[in-house]
């Protein structure tokens, strides 16, 4: 039996099934372009970005970060380029790292996250309801298969019940077919964004330590002039 067989004859719920195959695989695809972009190299940026920070080259330290992909790396963008900022202000170091950690917390609650999780809703209820869009062509076609034996009169043919019974069932393997691998990869994407908000809260961290030290540095040059 061809595709367009079981396509056909598996009833009207098969087109869809087939709609929302099409959609769980853009969005599939999507997702694995956009985390492959998002994650970047936490550990080899850190390493370049630390003597410009404690050296207090921001500038550098802000071009670096323009230059660089990844998440992590916009974090660390945006909170530098708010230093900068206010480079003139005279603050305190616990003003400063306050500032600094408000930004990113914004950055991330604002743009990042939302971004990471972006059609995840969508991939989840495609995972949901396709098997039951499966389901209710199966119910259906087991109604009509029943209802066309009952006008008959006679003993039906069992070849004829096992063929009717089949095609209503296509509905449901069609359904799980597109439910499964999509359940599995909706697990798979809430794994990575939790991974990357977990390199993201280090980063946090790291960056705010690199800030005090900078500021540390600082104030032992000035108390030596």
């Amino acid at each position: 039996m061809s595709f367009m067989d079981i396509l056909f004859k598996g009833g009207f719920l098969m087109i869809p099934i087939c709609l929302c195959s099409i959609f769980a695989l853009a969005i599939i695809l999507e997702r694995l372009v956009k985390y492959a972009k998002v994650k970047g190299n936490f550990g080899k940026l850190t390493d370049k970005l630390e003597p410009l920070i404690v050296g207090n080259k921001l500038g550098e330290a802000i071009l670096l970060c323009e230059e660089s992909k990844g998440a992590i790396s916009r974090l660390y963008l945006i909170a530098l380029q708010e230093l900068q900022k206010n480079v003139h202000i005279k603050r305190s170091i616990e003003e400063e790292m306050t500032s600094s950690r408000e930004v990113m917390d914004e950055e991330l609650l604002v743009s990042i996250v939302p971004a990471l999780e972006r059609n995840l809703n969508g991939l989840d209820t495609l995972a949901r309801g396709t098997p039951l869009l499966g389901l209710l062509g199966t119910v259906i076609g087991m109604i009509q298969v029943f209802f066309t034996l009952g006008l008959g009169g006679r003993v039906p043919d069992p070849s004829i019940l096992a063929k009717g019974i089949g095609l209503a069932l296509i509905t449901t393997a069609a359904g799980l077919v597109v439910a499964i691998p999509s359940f599995f990869m909706h697990r798979y994407f809430e794994g990575r964004v939790d991974s990357l908000l977990n390199e993201a809260q280090k980063a946090k961290v790291w960056l705010i330590s690199q800030l005090a030290k900078r500021r540390l540095l600082a104030m032992d040059d000035d108390d030596e002039d």
